[in-house]
């Protein structure tokens, strides 16, 4: 019993010799990397808060031009009356400070999809309060979206509260005009823009 005691330890002290090894030469190796994929590695990691709103919480700006909304469990599915065009808004749950440092917007997110290419998302704007700090217009998404990204120019730091505005299209074709929006969310930085 005593020979495998130390066989354990032995097998032990020999694991942990390993390790620290394999640690070192992690190390090294990411040291002798290039920069460029150092930065392309690091890119990912740029995250310092992330926050998302469910589907169902959207508004609507123009509830005239809906033929049908339905709030459900997985968000909310709208029917567009044909040949309209609407707004919907999100309200993104935004902490502007955090270890009093004041946080960047990055990206904001999109879950959606649509019944056919007759019903689409044209614009997508967003806002920090009253002040409009991206606008990506004519993005003409249709179908599924299981996560579509659209940059915050300059990383801006946010004030007061970031709403994410969504312009949207049901055109006049006998197709299909619902639209279902699952979540919106933001990636927020403490990086400087770059």
């Amino acid at each position: 019993m005593n020979e495998q005691t130390i066989v354990a330890r032995t097998s032990r002290r020999e694991m942990l010799k390993r390790s620290g090894m394999g640690v070192l030469a992690g190390a090294a190796v990411g040291a002798l990397a290039a920069p460029s994929a150092r930065a392309a590695a690091e890119a990912d990691f740029n995250i310092s808060y992330a926050s998302w709103i469910h589907g169902h919480s959207m508004q609507i700006e123009y509830p005239d031009r809906i033929a049908s909304q339905w709030r459900a469990g997985f968000g909310i599915t709208v029917e567009g009356k044909p040949g309209t065009t609407n707004w919907f808004h999100f309200a993104i749950p935004t902490p502007v400070i955090i270890d009093d440092v004041r946080l960047r917007a990055d990206k904001v997110l999109l879950r959606f999809k649509t019944g056919s290419v007759d019903a689409f998302v044209r614009d997508v704007h967003v806002y920090d309060g009253e002040r409009l700090i991206a606008a990506h217009d004519n993005v003409h998404l249709s179908k599924e979206n299981p996560v579509a990204g659209f940059i915050v120019p300059d990383r801006p730091l946010i004030l007061w509260g970031l709403g994410i505005s969504i312009g949207v299209g049901f055109g006049v074709e006998m197709m299909d005009h619902h639209m279902d929006f699952i979540a919106a969310g933001c990636d927020f930085t403490l990086r400087l823009p770059l």
